[in-house]
């Protein structure tokens, strides 16, 4: 109940307000030696925590990113056993040298940050999700952080990201970014908490609340897939895809997938039914100039058969 009074007491309060209430508890805390990272007995460096739920499409480039930032990638994988993603995690292994813990079934985002906390091995974590890319410059910006200013400190790090929605070529909104506290330092007093909607980070006062940046540092790809993996989700939730594949397997689950889609599209090839959402989704949509997309997000898109759109 404390962690849920404390969160809403932030929101009353405003950024501005509270970043400047927990950034002078943090000096007085640190001046006074009364806490430093020092004492976790962690080596000084970064574990980037990698979350991965049935979501293969930009996973290698995640991977990618996340290796050439952190001293350790762990990848935390709810992945149900017939998704593809299997398969990209295994490649990784082999490339990258990441280390994958299971945790299956599913017992939601926050069960799987608390186990990736657990799991972490160095003085920083970076949450990293699957469709997170990196722009060219952040791995330096955070390393010189950790290893300068924020050696000794417990510092939650924020930095903003681009989101783009439907295709590439179109954000989700054209007024907000998606920020949050992706870096931080490890304490065994840190938690992930759900509060019925959503899953939140409960962190001691003592922590420096810091911006690495104000201007973007990277894409969140949230709502870029193929289009029949879309399809198949949008209307996985009509037919119970889960529940008939636990019980009969994910092929009759599909097959009923494909039921649906010829119901309400006159059709049941995926790739066409995910491709009539995605061209409804992106009418309300800002525009996204995709020359500044990294080339390799371009290549990956192609290679997939990940739409790229255009904006008049």
């Amino acid at each position: 109940m404390a962690a849920v009074a404390v969160k809403w007491l932030r929101r009353l309060l405003g950024r501005r307000v509270t970043w400047a209430t927990y950034n002078a508890l943090a000096y007085i805390a640190s001046g006074l030696r009364l806490v430093s990272p020092s004492r976790e007995r962690r080596p000084l460096g970064i574990t980037a925590a990698v979350l991965v739920y049935n979501d293969p499409d930009w996973l290698p480039l995640a991977l990618e990113d996340a290796a050439s930032m952190a001293d350790e990638v762990l990848v935390v994988d709810s992945s149900d056993p017939w998704d593809e993603t299997e398969k990209a995690l295994e490649e990784a292994r082999l490339g990258l040298g990441i280390r994958v813990v299971r945790q299956y079934p599913p017992r939601g985002w926050a069960e799987a940050k608390g186990l990736a906390l657990r799991e972490s091995r160095y003085r920083y974590v970076l949450m990293w999700d699957s469709d997170f890319i990196a722009f060219e410059g952040l791995g330096k910006l955070l390393r010189g952080f950790v290893e300068g200013e924020g050696r000794d400190r417990y510092v939650l790090l924020y930095w903003p990201l681009i989101t783009l929605c439907g295709d590439l070529s179109h954000r989700c909104r054209a007024d907000r970014y998606h920020e949050e506290h992706f870096a931080f330092t490890y304490s065994r007093r840190l938690k992930y908490l759900w509060d019925g909607r959503e899953d939140y980070l409960f962190a001691p006062p003592y922590y420096f609340r810091r911006r690495l940046s104000s201007s973007p540092l990277g894409l969140h790809l949230t709502g870029v897939r193929r289009p029949e993996v879309l399809a198949r989700k949008r209307l996985s939730r009509d037919v119970g895809f889960y529940s008939i594949a636990s019980s009969q397997g994910p092929e009759k689950a599909l097959e009923a997938v494909r039921r649906r889609a010829k119901e309400l599209y006159g059709t049941d090839d995926l790739r066409e039914v995910g491709l009539r959402i995605i061209e409804e989704d992106v009418r309300s949509r800002p525009c996204f100039d995709r020359s500044l997309l990294p080339a390799r997000v371009i290549e990956r898109a192609k290679e997939i058969g990940v739409p790229l759109g255009s904006c008049p």
